[in-house]
């Protein structure tokens, strides 16, 4: 992958401070972040931050820094509900017009009208619906409670919860029949952690009935625990030298009560599907987070996040892609067909999709209610574990853009993409720039 381009970044910065405040959060290395206007960055990747906290402006080491999150992305504009996810795994929230020929034609408030070569796209995914946000974290410790321990076994530090001692924090995040939680977990040394989730607080009345992530040398695993059945193994997964190694590990559990579905999403990669086969399925709606370590471990948790799940659009999130030699049509209901995907052409204000299947003679017209997700051939499965170093750009509507250089002039960002080439849009699209650096 290309380094980043620090001296066209620093002219981006410094053309927008003249225009438009560039009020930002920098999150450094460790624990550190400060918060203020950016004015400029240097040649060197200086960044250049007027902060409430230091009557003269601040200079921020490129090798200090790891994330800017901008707070003037506007948050206004109706987010699509398509994406186009590429060859190397980046997903661009759009519409999809149309595609003719080899170009996939696309259009976007922030990304603008763009023409895609078709042979650089994984997947179409449609009717991506935005997810309702039940609980999201805690700018402090206030709200959560503890055990006689727990409060002092945890401590609040730049938007996560650090372990400091023995004890359990617990609170009422008010989970849903179906929902998804979502977390970080990092560590310094090794992992030894638990975080419980459906639980109630009245034990002494209703028994034990819960389900447990937990986190240890072994591995990953997901428990169910009932005052009946005792502990119970739900998934059970062996970390991988690389999950070691990179000390953090994103966490996604999506749990539906009135199935008992449970899937789990390790760093955004789908690990499994299973089905709590014991009754009643845990009713809850607390999570406590336990620390079982007597002294600071270096442990902690962020991003706490609770979203009620809906099902519908989803499915691209757990569909196999096939041997990805021919496209893969999947429908709305979960049908699915193997062929080729032929054009894509507007009809009023929908668009409608001609899918030559392998077991028909004349194509199908599906209008895009009716698609899920398009897999096209061609191709492997996208790796998002492979690029290490660089920059990744976070877009509104959960987007996500590996560039190589970037430069904001005003109201506009001009970028270099290793698949698309110079990219121009508006940059109020742009949600942070976060450094991925090499191992």
């Amino acid at each position: 992958m290309q380094s980043f381009d620090f001296q066209r970044l620093s002219a981006m910065l410094l053309g927008m401070a003249a225009s438009t405040a560039l009020s930002a959060d920098v999150s450094m290395k460790g624990d550190a972040k400060l918060s203020g206007e950016i004015t400029g960055m240097a040649s060197d990747g200086t960044i250049t931050l007027l902060s409430p906290i230091s009557e003269k402006a601040l200079l921020l080491s490129a090798d200090h820094f790891e994330r800017v999150a901008f707070r003037n992305a506007d948050a206004g504009s109706k987010v699509p509900e398509q994406r186009i996810e590429l060859a190397n795994g980046d997903i661009l929230p759009v519409k999809i017009t149309s595609m003719d020929a080899d170009l996939i034609n696309v259009e976007s408030t922030e990304l603008g009208t763009l023409a895609i070569p078709r042979d650089v796209v994984s997947s179409l995914q449609l009717g991506v619906v935005q997810r309702k946000i039940v609980y999201s974290g805690s700018k402090v410790i206030d709200g959560w409670s503890g055990d006689e321990s727990g409060v002092q076994a945890w401590d609040y530090v730049n938007g996560r919860f650090r372990a400091t001692g023995r004890g359990t924090l617990s609170c009422d995040v008010g989970l849903p029949k179906k929902f998804i939680l979502k977390f970080t977990f990092g560590w310094k040394n090794h992992p030894g952690f638990q975080l419980y989730f459906a639980e109630t607080r009245k034990v002494w009345e209703l028994g034990i009935d819960r389900y447990v992530a937990e986190f240890n040398g072994s591995g990953f695993g997901i428990f169910r625990e009932s005052t009946i059945k005792g502990r119970t193994p739900v998934i059970q997964l062996v970390q991988s030298q690389e999950q070691v190694a990179k000390r953090s590990m994103e966490v996604e559990i999506r749990v539906d009560r009135t199935t008992g579905l449970l899937e789990v999403y390790l760093d955004g990669e789908l690990e499994g599907r299973y089905t709590d086969t014991l009754t009643p399925i845990p009713e809850g709606t607390w999570i406590s987070i336990v620390s079982n370590t007597s002294r600071e471990s270096g442990q902690y948790v962020g991003n706490i996040t609770v979203f009620e799940w809906d099902a519908r659009g989803d499915r691209h999130r757990s569909e196999e892609r096939g041997d990805g030699k021919a496209d893969s049509l999947i429908g709305r209901n979960g049908e699915r067909f193997g062929g080729k995907l032929e054009s894509i052409r507007m009809d009023s204000a929908s668009s409608v999709y001609v899918f030559k299947s392998d077991f028909q003679k004349e194509p199908l017209e599906l209008p895009e209610e009716e698609v899920s997700t398009l897999f096209l051939g061609g191709q492997s499965k996208p790796s998002k574990s492979g690029t290490v170093g660089g920059i990744f750009l976070r877009l509104r509507g959960q987007g996500l853009m590996r560039i190589s250089k970037c430069v904001l002039e005003a109201d506009t960002a001009i970028v270099e993409h290793p698949l698309l080439g110079a990219l121009e849009f508006r940059r109020e699209g742009i949600s942070s720039l976060e450094r991925i650096r090499k191992p």
